[in-house]
């Protein structure tokens, strides 16, 4: 389902209309469609998750693929639909912010799958970095433009933050193809960008393997302010002269800023307080 008359005649089928409030924008481009899907062809899922199915601009094809599919939705219209639609995938009719990750028993590997709703995007990519268990083996997710620039963006960037920490520090992130308003409905007032995450552990080759949940709660306390110093934001936390002694063993100065700090760099740090 790849053009306005076809979603207009499936939003009539289902009953619905896009809800602002659910962030909903239904993709219509095949060219961004196709892109998404086969970036999970190659990694030959044994399950697939997609959060958001919509009215199936993916969910069509991806339904089709040799794999277990699960949809996400919080939509009572369209979890009706699909369970008519596609009476074989599993649906569970949850916020995707509320479901408990570690409790799902997905067969792996497993891809997770999305056009997110803007509102959720941020939020979602931190949360499954932050999970003990590597729920997914990959990920293939359109954010708004700059939300992706965010988690994409390197050190001293502008854009540069907690979440382009927490991100790439769990994952190696890349950029598949970027989509237009023009290729949605309702048209967005903003362009997406679509990327592909797959595992990439900076603590893996540390003495002192790093709990992700206190990671990311880390990362967060020394971007608190980022105008304060580094050792100013993380002194609500440690010690002020232990803090001194773990970054002058690091080379790192007692003025740098959290935004001056590679994710290696934030890894070894924290490794080093625990």
């Amino acid at each position: 389902m790849h053009n306005k008359q076809e979603l207009d005649r499936r939003m009539k089928e289902a009953g619905i209309q896009p809800l602002k409030k659910l962030g909903q924008n239904f993709l219509l481009n095949p060219k961004i469609s196709i892109a998404l899907i086969n970036a999970v062809k190659v990694i030959l899922p044994a399950s697939l998750v997609e959060i958001g199915p919509g009215l199936g601009a993916l969910t069509d094809d991806l339904i089709l693929g040799d794999w277990q599919t699960i949809l996400i939705e919080m939509d009572s219209g369209l979890v009706k639909y699909w369970h008519e639609k596609s009476p074989n995938a599993k649906i569970i009719h949850k916020d995707a912010l509320q479901i408990n990750w570690s409790a799902e028993n997905f067969k792996k590997p497993c891809v997770l799958v999305s056009n997110l709703p803007y509102s959720i995007a941020a939020s979602l990519v931190v949360e499954l970095s932050s999970l003990d268990v590597q729920i997914f083996d990959a990920m293939v997710l359109m954010f708004q433009k700059e939300v992706a620039e965010r988690i994409t963006s390197r050190v001293f960037g502008k854009d540069y933050g907690m979440l382009s920490v927490v991100a790439q520090a769990h994952w190696q992130i890349s950029t598949l193809i970027d989509a237009g308003p023009q290729d949605f409905f309702p048209v967005p007032n903003v362009g997406s960008r679509v990327l592909k995450f797959v595992p990439s552990n900076l603590a893996a080759d540390k003495e002192t393997k790093i709990n992700r949940p206190q990671f990311t709660s880390f990362v967060k306390q020394a971007f608190s302010q980022r105008r304060k110093k580094l050792i100013s934001n993380l002194s609500a936390r440690y010690d002020r002269s232990t803090l001194e002694q773990a970054m002058q063993m690091l080379g790192i100065g007692d003025n740098a800023r959290a935004q001056e700090l590679d994710c290696g760099q934030f890894a070894e740090l924290f490794v080093r307080l625990a």
